[in-house]
């Protein structure tokens, strides 16, 4: 298992150096390399060679007492080699036969991890992590639904049309809002529980996160949809995502103090900034649910860009080091580690901030900022280095346990 999350971390920190070569893009001009192919890879390794691979490798911890089994680890190989082959195609052909067939072969490959992950959870606890992983499985292949459409809207005349861009929506939102927020959500309360909580979300919590997932997808259509019917179901969705959202975090707060002597502290951090990410993208889900901020967060691609990391870096990112720290793969009493993590919190923190205060200057008429790219670039470099040492970190301990046993 431990193998598997390395081997994501190598694809997290390949994803994160892509990212400030995007950045630099804009400062210095680079033979060979084409943005939106770039962005496509970057992306891509990203969710689906980090999020995915570090997500499944977790869920999949009591599959064998040894961790995942040989059919796990095959599809596993699958999926890696699939990411590879998109690291490798997207920057050369961008969209085309090799990096839709290696896709295809990724999400194939997820189905049946999916359905490993159904049945090594099997003995998890039926109202709560369970019931979480159930509804992140679930929704994971709903959101294929979005990918699989995109052949005959394209085939059909429909590239670049309002269904096409809805598609890309509808997979984004249930991968990010459903699966891996439903999955992070039941990798912290499968740990809880074994450690002495009994339920950290009830079943009314959970149910409130599922539906409010289906109503907030509205959001992603109101960009082209300007009817009062799409903004309604979107201020529903996310009052209830608001009040999910309470709950949650009142509910690992009470878990926390209970099992505060369990993990160590930096697993905690980890956890409360994971909580901080999933506060303010409620929060700014709420705002976007006023017609007038929902202009404002379509219009200006800083506060875009800023959303999907606060969520994938944040509330996603966070929660799997967390894991990682209370199952001894991280150890925060190396100094690797702490460098790592505070790293890698540093450049997300700042990139955040200056993301979203660019945005507002934008919206405000102010302009740019002096030395903007400048300043994106050199905070974002702090991600891939963070995400390095911890590699560094990660592999030192393999080591060290091969030579101790």
């Amino acid at each position: 298992m431990r193998r598997w999350f390395n081997i994501a971390l190598v694809n997290f920190g390949i994803a994160a150096i892509l990212g400030c070569v995007l950045r630099a893009i804009y400062i210095w001009e680079i033979p060979f390399m084409r943005f939106k192919p770039l962005l496509n890879a970057h992306s891509h390794v990203a969710m689906l060679g980090w999020a995915f691979i570090a997500m499944v490798v977790f869920l999949l911890q009591d599959e064998t007492e040894k961790g995942p089994s040989r059919k796990s680890n095959i599809l596993l190989a699958v999926a890696q080699i699939a990411v590879v082959g998109m690291l490798i195609g997207f920057p050369v052909q961008s969209y085309g036969t090799f990096t839709i067939a290696v896709s295809v072969l990724h999400m194939l490959a997820g189905y049946w991890l999916g359905i490993q992950v159904w049945k090594a959870t099997r003995t998890w606890r039926a109202n709560g992590s369970r019931l979480l992983v159930r509804m992140a499985v679930i929704l994971m292949f709903l959101s294929t639904i979005g990918t699989w459409a995109l052949g005959p809207i394209i085939s059909g005349g429909g590239f670049g049309t309002e269904l096409y861009y809805w598609s890309i929506q509808f997979y984004l939102h249930f991968q990010l809002n459903g699966w891996f927020w439903f999955g992070a959500l039941a990798l912290w309360s499968r740990w809880a529980e074994t450690h002495g909580a009994r339920h950290v979300l009830d079943r009314f919590t959970i149910r409130l996160w599922l539906v409010s997932v289906v109503l907030t997808f509205a959001l992603a259509i109101a960009w082209s949809e300007h009817h009062w019917t799409v903004y309604a179901v979107n201020s529903i969705g996310v009052v209830l995502q608001l009040w999910a959202g309470w709950r949650t975090a009142k509910a690992i707060l009470k878990a926390q103090k209970m099992l505060q002597d369990k993990a160590p502290l930096w697993a905690w951090r980890c956890v409360t900034y994971s909580l901080i990410g999933m506060g303010l993208k409620v929060l700014m889900q709420a705002a976007v649910a006023i017609p007038q901020v929902a202009i404002m967060a379509f219009t200006v691609r800083n506060f875009v860009i800023g959303f999907i990391h606060l969520n994938t870096l944040g509330a996603i990112s966070m929660m799997l080091f967390a894991m990682a720290l209370v199952r001894g793969w991280f150890v925060s009493t190396s100094m690797t580690a702490r460098v790592g993590l505070s790293l890698f919190t540093a450049g997300m923190l700042l990139s955040e901030a200056v993301l979203f205060l660019q945005g507002l200057l934008f919206w405000v008429g102010y302009g740019m900022i002096p030395g903007y790219y400048g300043i994106i670039l050199g905070v974002s470099v702090l991600i891939p280095a963070g995400v390095v040492t911890l590699l560094v970190h990660g592999v030192q301990r393999v080591k060290l346990n091969k030579l101790q046993s």
